[in-house]
């Protein structure tokens, strides 16, 4: 795909509301429980999670599915959290993904009927082209039949 096909298909996905709002519900999800947790995560002694800045971490690598597992709630509290997390993130990237595929198939749908389009409108004009033609060849062969029935008489 060329870079301006490419830049298309993007302008498009960030206009998309339903993409965008996925996007933004995401981030904003992970920023407040990766905020949340922290305190919940502190009443323990064996807290893992200790800064907002590492329950961020663990938030959005919890929300992704990547889960590295350097920073893990140890609470049941923090750990039902965590559950939650996981299979919103899963949902909303299937919904992601599925946006991004229909959004680049109806791209190339679009692209494919413009070329239909610009082909039929191709041969419209070629047709109008040769029906002249054949117009004006009746016209000169009965023009000539009528010349030759002249001379005849």
């Amino acid at each position: 795909m060329d870079p301006a096909q490419h830049h298309k298909v993007t302008h498009r996905l960030f206009h998309h509301r339903p993409f965008r709002n996925a996007l933004i519900f995401l981030a904003v999800l992970s920023i407040f429980l990766g905020i949340l947790i922290v305190p919940i995560e502190s009443r323990d002694p064996k807290v893992v999670i200790h800064s907002v800045e590492e329950g961020i971490w663990w938030a959005f690598t919890t929300v992704t599915g990547v889960g590295y597992g350097d920073f893990v709630p140890v609470t049941t509290t923090g750990r039902l959290i965590g559950i939650a997390l996981e299979i919103t993130g899963v949902i909303i990237f299937g919904l992601i993904v599925g946006i991004i595929g229909i959004t680049m198939t109806k791209r190339q749908e679009e692209f494919v009927w413009f070329r239909l389009f610009d082909r039929l409108d191709h041969i419209d004009a070629k047709l109008q082209r040769m029906e002249h033609q054949n117009a004006a060849n009746v016209k000169q062969t009965l023009s000539e039949h009528d010349e030759k029935r002249t001379e005849d008489k």
